[in-house]
């Protein structure tokens, strides 16, 4: 079995190991080829673009597609970032690929230094995020989609803010949040392996 994880800095395992990074986590774990195809700083355009050359060329069985945190920081509309995750979708149906689509996780701008240059409000980006997690969640459910909310693990609900021990600067998980994606991804997995 084949999964490619298509996605951005939080996909590539930003100033992590390889052995770190979730999708390393979920090929050891299931012992399955894994091929981790997230570019740090990449937009949902960018993974569309590189869609036929790195997901459909690879001819894997599952795709994980998680992308738009980089679209929000650059302020790009809302309907591009839909748009081009459900073609993405639509493209792995078409090639008989198994997609799953990511839920991004939440930033927290208390803990981000000055190396991060957000086009928009951090808070605002946040907010934006919800949105995107709900459409996510909404057009997975539509199209019989399976989704992988991250989300729901990066925040506190009860104090309605992120979990800053999951996060090495704010924006990307630490180790333990690697881990944890792992496991989300590898319980997801399990259910179509025989």
């Amino acid at each position: 079995m084949k999964l490619v994880c298509m996605g951005d800095s939080l996909t590539f395992g930003f100033k992590m190991t390889r052995k770190n990074s979730w999708p390393q986590i979920v090929g050891e774990n299931l012992k399955i080829d894994v091929k981790n195809k997230g570019i740090c700083g990449d937009t949902t355009a960018g993974m569309l673009s590189r869609f036929g050359r790195e997901v459909v060329e690879e001819k894997p069985e599952y795709v994980l597609i998680m992308g738009g945190s980089n679209d929000l920081a650059s302020q790009l509309p809302d309907a591009v970032i839909y748009s081009n995750l459900a073609t993405m979708v639509y493209q792995a149906y078409h090639y008989r690929i198994h997609p799953i689509i990511g839920v991004p996780i939440p930033i927290i701008p208390s803990m981000m230094g000055q190396d991060f240059n957000l086009a928009g409000d951090p808070g605002k980006i946040n907010k934006r995020i919800v949105l995107l997690r709900n459409w996510i969640m909404y057009f997975g459910h539509k199209q019989q989609t399976e989704t992988i909310d991250f989300f729901e693990d990066f925040y506190d609900l009860v104090n309605k803010k992120g979990r800053e021990d999951l996060y090495i600067d704010g924006i990307h998980p630490t180790i333990e949040g690697n881990k944890r994606m792992a496991q989300r991804v590898v319980e997801t997995i399990k259910k179509h392996i025989p």
